[in-house]
């Protein structure tokens, strides 16, 4: 019992306190790129644990007061158009400034500076104008995607790198990280609605329901965004000082993540960042035309960037207009917050599920499933309009879409690290880029089209992006002769990146 309890501690001074130190406390050791002791792998973990918790505290702070933009801001639209112009940025930022950032500052002081300019955005909300939101928009736009670009870097390298010095199948230990990664980074949810619905509750229940005529004729998926509330002789504000203290509990929220990463996470030099490529003396022009060759001189990029695009699309369709048109307009505003933290619950938890089951089924039907839980969800809202007594439904739908967004979050980002190893920055920037757009085309979508038709999109835009997925594996099966359909046999590190250019 003493004995374990003396191994016990020794695991928790090593995930703590290594030898070599962690953090801003490393410094090299000559032996780690030839040995990996039990010292390596806890420290390994341990990083893995504080970039999850870093995106986990950040974005709680700036999802959940995003959301609220329409609500908080509405005087002359300045809510709405400063998440325009955080994903126009962000589309911009794709081109040209991750390798450019990533080359300069390196993975990990790349994802500390780029999460202190988030916190810009959260402190502009304490005098929200133009003047304050629209700078803080565009620093916020260009700063996510070298800041992803980092992160992805930084999991897909370190596991290349363990991978190879530990003899494993590096697919494996990357689907593991992303994973765990997601399963912490999902929980956001889950804290910033308990906080907002917290901070914002009314003082008094003013809602008046509406009646079966308008719910048939405005709901579901008859529901126009620009439709009025039923309730249009109540005008609901929110005090300013509800506001002023949820923006200083998320600006917490937001420094404290940058911080976790700037402490405790090793720099990737530990797991051989000088292995990739090097995109240093580069203009930025170059590393724009760097961007775009990586997508229109690879097949696997073309074939993957519809379910890109799909990633930011069902997003931004059960963030907008399933919140308004299937919750808000039936049954009320009130239950958003309780939803959300059930499909943020079980995104995280399937987040990691999920990269458990791939290990032994193959990522093939894992990506069948998640396809086929979202078909069936949107041809369900295509017919249906849910009343007043149907909010468990909403409910279920919640966990079914969140099921589904799991394996897109994390899947898509290690299927990326997979195909394209040693080449990871122009490949997320990549990612990143069609994602935003994604975003912003379900943005203007549910903004300017009944909701009906957006799902029509929708269906249409997630069967082109399984075909694309299709045509990648069985590629994948006529150069290796192994289909990952079927479960993975391990031992296999492609570098596909070289293999599938084009001529």
């Amino acid at each position: 019992m003493a004995e374990d309890d003396r191994n016990e501690q020794s695991l928790i001074s090593m995930f703590l306190f290594p030898k070599t130190g962690m953090g801003i406390f490393y410094k090299p050791n000559s032996e780690e790129t030839t040995t990996w002791s039990k010292q390596d792998e806890v420290s390994m973990w341990r990083n893995v644990i504080v970039i999850g918790f870093g995106f986990m505290f950040l974005f709680t702070a700036f999802q959940n007061m995003a959301a609220l933009q329409s609500s908080l801001n509405q005087s002359e639209g300045v809510g709405v158009y400063t998440l325009a112009i955080i994903y126009a940025a962000i589309i911009l930022s794709c081109m040209f400034l991750p390798t450019f950032i990533i080359s300069k500052l390196k993975a990990k002081w790349s994802m500390v500076c780029c999460q202190l300019c988030y916190t810009l955005y959260i402190i502009a909300q304490f005098y929200p104008k133009w003047g304050t939101l629209i700078p803080a928009s565009v620093f916020l736009g260009f700063a996510a995607a070298p800041m992803w670009s980092a992160k992805c870097t930084y999991l897909s390298q370190m596991g290349t790198y363990a991978a190879r010095i530990k003899g494993y199948d590096s697919e494996a230990i990357i689907n593991k990280f992303f994973g765990i990664f997601f399963m912490m980074f999902q929980t956001w949810g889950i804290w910033g609605n308990i906080v907002s619905s917290t901070v914002l509750a009314p003082d008094s229940d003013d809602y008046r329901e509406p009646t079966d005529r308008q719910i048939e004729e405005n709901c579901g998926p008859h529901f126009y965004a620009d439709y009025k509330h039923f309730d249009d002789d109540a005008e609901h504000t929110v005090e300013k000082s509800k506001i002023y203290l949820l923006a200083g509990i998320y600006l917490v929220f937001a420094l404290i993540g940058p911080g976790l990463i700037l402490i405790f996470l090793d720099p990737l030099s530990r797991y051989g960042e000088h292995e990739r490529k090097n995109q240093e003396n580069k203009s930025g022009f170059q590393l724009l035309l760097a961007t775009m060759k990586h997508f229109v001189g690879n097949k696997y990029q073309i074939l993957i960037f519809p379910l890109t695009i799909w990633s930011g699309l069902e997003q931004g369709w059960f963030g907008a207009t399933y919140t308004a048109g299937y919750i808000t307009c039936p049954v009320g505003i009130h239950n958003i917050g309780y939803i959300l933290i059930t499909y943020a619950m079980t995104d995280a938890v399937f987040s990691f599920t999920f990269g458990w089951i791939l290990k032994r089924v193959g990522r093939g039907p894992v990506f069948t499933l998640a396809t086929l839980l979202n078909l069936c969800t949107m041809f369900v809202c295509l017919y249906w309009t849910p009343h007043k007594g149907d909010v468990h439904y909403l409910y279920v739908f919640a966990i079914i879409w969140g099921m589904s967004d799991a394996v897109w979050q994390t899947q898509i980002n290690a299927f990326y690290g997979v195909l394209f190893a040693g080449n990871e920055e122009p490949a997320f920037a990549n990612y990143r880029l069609w994602e935003s757009l994604g975003f912003l085309i379900a943005y203007l979508m549910g903004n300017n089209i009944q909701s009906s038709m957006f799902l029509y999109v929708l269906v249409a835009w997630l069967v082109l992006s399984y075909i694309g997925y299709f045509m990648i594996e069985i590629l994948e099966y006529k150069r290796t002769g192994s289909f990952s359909l079927y479960p993975c046999t391990g031992g296999r590190n492609p570098k596909i990146s070289k293999d599938v250019e084009m001529k």
